[in-house]
């Protein structure tokens, strides 16, 4: 007889999608979803560090992510929104910045920030291509500045119906 390995405790773990995978604790926050919906379009958090701002963001991020749709079961299941999912769930194509990643020296600060952001950019147009035109991955990647693709990737999202999340 096979036993149930007791959860792991997730100190420095802030991907849900991992935490919910492998095994470890989860206080389950997701019965604020609903609110954060009947919420203004832009919300701030702040709240002091290791207080779960990343985590709640990286549950919102698989939460409302389309290409999360078929493991919702899996990840959501036996959680509060689980049993009460709203009408938003897994509706939107995800871009989320994770800046603490994008550090470097004053010197380089524009250049690493660039670079980093041009970085989630091309992962959308990867994880999204088959949304879009044959050519939407190569036009990312031949544009110049992180600006000038996001600028594009919201042009081609609005002219295609396709709504964005963007989660910095």
């Amino acid at each position: 007889m096979e036993t149930k390995k007791a959860p792991q405790i997730p100190y420095g773990i802030s991907d849900f999608v991992r935490m919910r995978t492998e095994n470890y604790y989860y206080v389950d926050k997701t019965m604020y979803l609903p609110l954060i919906e009947d919420t203004a379009s832009y919300i701030f958090m702040i709240r002091p560090r290791r207080f779960g701002k990343s985590l709640f963001l990286s549950m919102m991020s698989a939460y409302y992510d389309i290409l999360q749709k078929d493991r919702f079961e899996e990840l959501f299941g036996g959680l509060w929104i689980g049993s009460n999912p709203t009408d938003q769930r897994n509706r939107f194509q995800m871009i989320y910045f994770d800046f603490s990643k994008a550090g470097a020296s004053l010197e380089r600060l524009e250049e690493n920030f660039d670079a980093y952001c041009s970085i989630v950019l091309h992962t959308f147009a990867r994880n999204y291509a088959s949304f879009y035109d044959a050519d939407f991955e190569e036009e990312i990647k031949n544009i110049g500045t992180a600006k000038l693709k996001l600028e594009y990737i919201a042009q081609q999202a609005a002219s295609k119906g396709y709504p964005l999340y963007l989660i910095i």
